[in-house]
């Protein structure tokens, strides 16, 4: 199962995208980073947002007033808002998020300026507090939007679809705190989480079907039944990660 990387014409947009950003900071642009699924091998043109991330000397009121015209431009070509950020958030955000800034160091590329995330380390403890809040409280959502959406097949599928990614990330923070490594891609963080915990058919499926494979639609309430276990084994395993 393979996705596809960014093709020319994004490649032209986010060439676009950076000068706009260059311009419109002027001296106080250090860095124009992608990050996320654009940056790696899980691009689905349909699905996917192109994120970036705006490094800057200082984080002000103008700097946020200067990109905000940008921003709106590209918001309808798929650009979602991009995080802005500067050397004082970056030192200082280290314990409070960093599973999303371990993604980031994973996973990004530089588009204009110096990297400022290579560098990055992050505190194991600190990885497996916000990994077991992430998974505990997604689980949580999981369920009280099962709740809002049981009458009606078609959401349950949505449902589901729409929330594996978040589950795979926390699988993807679970394997590197067991081993010290991560995935690059989904498929592998999959195929890596079920070495670990066994087989994941419903997830396998959804990834599938996320990717734009053609596959046959779950059966619902079971179905459903079936993905929640599988998303209670990957919680339980960061529960246990330590034990």
């Amino acid at each position: 199962m393979s996705m596809a990387r960014p093709d020319a014409a994004l490649e032209q947009d986010l060439a676009r995208f950076t000068e706009e950003v260059r311009v419109a900071l002027g001296p106080a642009l250090a860095c124009v980073a992608l990050h996320g699924s654009a940056a790696g091998d899980d691009w689905v043109a349909s699905r996917s947002d192109v994120n970036t991330i705006v490094v800057v000397g200082r984080v002000t009121l103008d700097v946020l007033d200067a990109l905000a015209p940008v921003v709106a431009r590209w918001r309808p070509r798929g650009f979602a808002p991009p995080l802005v950020m500067d050397d004082e958030y970056l030192a200082q955000a280290r314990d409070s998020f960093p599973m999303e800034l371990e993604d980031i160091r994973a996973r990004h590329r530089v588009l204009t300026g110096s990297d400022p995330f290579a560098a990055l380390t992050i505190d194991r403890a600190a990885l497996r507090t916000e990994c077991e809040r992430e998974a505990r409280g997604k689980l949580l959502r999981l369920r009280t939007l099962y709740v809002e959406a049981a009458s009606a097949p078609n959401h349950v599928e949505r449902l589901m679809v729409d929330s594996l990614k978040t589950f795979l990330v926390v699988l993807r923070h679970l394997l590197r705190l067991r081993d010290g490594t991560g995935s690059e891609t989904f498929a592998d963080t999959l195929a890596r989480g079920e070495a670990l915990l066994g087989s994941l058919p419903v997830m396998r499926r959804l990834l599938a079907k996320r990717s734009g494979t053609p596959v046959t639609a779950g059966t619902g309430r079971k179905e459903f039944g079936a993905y929640l276990a599988e998303v209670e084994r990957i919680v339980t395993a960061v529960d246990t990660l330590d034990a």
